[in-house]
């Protein structure tokens, strides 16, 4: 045997192996065909290095083409439908554009459910630039062409959703990272320039104090203004400040003019009051030292006749 020890000899394909490996070259080569999506073979060969904002000015510009390439009809359809529907993927579908997931996330969202959730511009272009819909088979719609089935996509959409929300948590800190970076560049500059220009930093703050007062003087001027024309209106509608302030005066006496008359009335008979008591005691001391006098005058008297 010429094979060497450990070695073992291998039967030539038969026929049948050989259309077995015919058939799955096949059915890869039709998944790659079907994952394709348009303008994708144009970007690789014209613009690779083209941020997804940039690929449409690029694709149009055959000056900026890195290889000669023809744009096909189907990539000039797909263009126009990511210039029509630019908000539509920047908002529903997480900025998707040029994309394997451009066009299924559009036909999503222009169904009856989700009626409205697409401009005109955009549903008029997705009329002739998207697929014409087949009848699936009911036994083909348990998966979509990706081969998921309903509760892949749901977490799919689940993961989607919590991606989304990091990312926009992220950019929150960022943002208020570069806010509190700000504040505080401001804060040491400030101080700098305090202990650089201790004159300068007071004028500063003197013509802050100024703006402030100025601000103040042209909140109060609108005020004034918006009293003036509240008075306009009431003039060309017939009513005068003057009018209301006499209907307001007769309303304002009414309400005052009983209590004051009773708080009157009662300290008159309150006076009147004092007046006959002070009357009626003056009165009984008067007639009680003119009865005792009389009676020591009577008994004098008697003592002389004897």
């Amino acid at each position: 045997s010429s094979f060497g020890q450990g070695e073992r000899w291998q039967r030539p394909p038969t026929a049948m192996a050989s259309l077995r490996l015919l058939a799955a070259g096949a059915a890869l080569w039709a998944l790659g065909v079907r994952a394709e999506y348009p303008c994708e073979a144009e970007i690789a060969s014209a613009c690779p290095d083209s941020p997804k904002s940039e690929v449409a000015a690029c694709l149009k510009d055959p000056g900026q083409h890195e290889k000669p390439t023809e744009i096909s009809s189907q990539c000039t359809d797909f263009m126009a439908l990511n210039t029509a529907c630019a908000e539509e993927l920047d908002t529903l579908c997480e900025e998707e554009f040029y994309s394997h997931e451009t066009m299924p996330c559009l036909m999503k969202y222009n169904s009856a459910e989700e009626e409205g959730a697409v401009s005109d511009k955009c549903r008029n272009v997705m009329k002739w630039a998207l697929p014409a819909e087949e009848e699936v088979p009911e036994e083909e719609k348990v998966t979509d062409e990706l081969g998921m089935t309903e509760q892949d996509r749901i977490e799919k959409e689940e993961w989607r959703a919590k991606r989304k929300q990091g990312r926009e948590a992220a950019m929150d800190r960022m943002k208020q990272k570069e806010i509190d970076a700000k504040k505080e560049a401001e804060r040491v500059a400030l101080e700098k320039f305090k202990e650089e220009d201790p004159e300068g930093y007071k004028n500063m703050l003197a013509q802050q104090e100024e703006e402030k007062r100025q601000q103040r003087e042209q909140k109060k001027r609108e005020r004034l203004m918006q009293a003036a024309m509240e008075r306009k209106k009431r003039e060309e509608a017939g009513v005068s400040d003057d009018d209301g302030s006499s209907a307001k005066r007769p309303k304002k006496g009414k309400k005052q003019a009983p209590g004051s008359w009773a708080g009157l009335l009662f300290k008159v008979l309150a006076g009147a009051g004092f007046v006959g008591l002070g009357y009626a005691v003056y009165s009984g001391m008067t007639k009680g030292s003119g009865g005792g006098g009389g009676g020591r005058n009577s008994g004098k008297g008697k003592k002389k006749r004897g």
